[in-house]
């Protein structure tokens, strides 16, 4: 297995199905909500006091995740067992998305109060008109990569010419590919690119796919290095700056005009904060949080793995943290390079201020 070096700073994964979620839409934003909307002449969260928790009723908040739940989640798995959200008084939910395109969108519109997002797709949406910011940075550097068979090996953009390359399926990627193969002086329609969603792993183990681009190399990088030789690049080493793969994200509309659900994001954030924490400071805990959720996913030992691969990413201090410079660079970076129709300011589509 080949697994080059990534880059740049250690601190984006995932079709509206509109019957189910319409219908399911409209209960939940009830629940997401938490309340009647403060009346917006009322002082900003920023100017009120915050409660003390313990003044602070249970109150529920909806997290909707990017993908089926694994060891990029560790955070938030370890900080619900070890009762962290609990302390904070949230009863939190984490819901699989649909479709994992979905983020933004339930986000902007009030379905969800946050979301599980990615750096370049926080952008896309925020350039679209979608309501949402960046809140926290879960996993603050890139995790996406192309893995083939290593006795076809795709190690360039040059080496994509003529291959079928298997996505996920979020708006960043195609735009992506296209850039990287532009850099390498090839046509992007001579690469076919079929939506395999969820089965990434599963395809290029059958063949159906030459290569994958938007696998993670601390989840199917690390199973897929179990079940045979494999050529695994991240995309930093295609000529793509490091960005932040996966953030938390919320409603900055909401933010600004309901004091409740700021507080009730600002302690959510907290307890995460200490789920990271717990994680870095004992895998096994991470472990025993993860396990549950992912039965019939992973087995113990692969699990295991992927949970060491994943918290070696993270920093041990710091939860969240985010450069408004990096997010205005990256941003410019995507206008100028064709993966962003209008120009988005980056510096405001991320904000370190709920964070603990």
């Amino acid at each position: 297995m080949t697994v080059p070096s990534s880059s740049r700073r250690p601190a984006p994964r995932r079709r509206t199905v509109l019957a189910s979620l319409l219908a399911a839409g409209t209960i939940a934003l009830a629940a997401c909500q938490g309340g009647t909307p403060a009346d917006p002449s009322s002082p900003s969260p920023s100017s009120s006091p915050s409660p003390s928790v313990s003044d602070v009723e249970t109150e529920a908040l909806t997290l909707l995740l990017d993908w089926a739940p694994n060891p990029d989640h560790a955070a938030l798995y370890t900080a619900q067992h070890i009762g962290a959200y609990d302390e904070q008084r949230i009863a939190t939910e984490f819901r699989t998305p649909a479709n994992t395109a979905d983020a933004a969108r339930e986000v902007s519109l009030g379905r969800a109060d946050l979301a599980i997002s990615y750096e370049p797709d926080t952008l896309i949406a925020r350039s679209q008109g979608l309501d949402v910011v960046s809140v926290a940075a879960l996993i603050p550097t890139a995790l996406t990569s192309v893995i083939s068979w290593s006795d076809a090996p795709i190690a360039s953009g040059k080496d994509m010419e003529g291959k079928t390359v298997g996505i996920s399926g979020l708006a960043s990627q195609l735009p992506t590919l296209d850039y990287i193969a532009r850099e390498a002086g090839i046509d992007p329609a001579s690469i076919t690119t079929p939506n395999l969603q969820q089965s990434l792993g599963q395809a290029i183990l059958s063949k159906q796919a030459d290569a994958v681009f938007g696998a993670f190399r601390n989840i199917e990088g690390v199973e897929l290095a179990e079940q045979g030789d494999f050529t695994i690049v991240p995309v930093t080493e295609f000529g793509v700056p490091d960005y932040a793969e996966l953030v938390i994200i919320a409603n900055p509309t909401r933010l600004a005009e309901d004091a409740g659900y700021a507080d009730r994001v600002k302690r959510f954030l907290a307890a995460t904060a200490q789920g990271q924490e717990a994680a870095v400071a004992d895998p096994a805990k991470a472990v025993a949080a993860l396990e549950p959720v992912t039965k019939g996913s992973y087995d113990p030992v692969m699990l295991e793995k992927m949970v060491g691969a994943t918290l070696a990413l993270l920093p041990t201090e710091g939860f969240g943290t985010q450069s408004s410079d990096d997010w205005a660079a990256y941003a410019a970076w995507m206008y100028d390079n064709g993966l962003l129709e209008t120009e988005v300011d980056g510096a405001a589509a991320t904000t370190n201020d709920l964070l603990p």
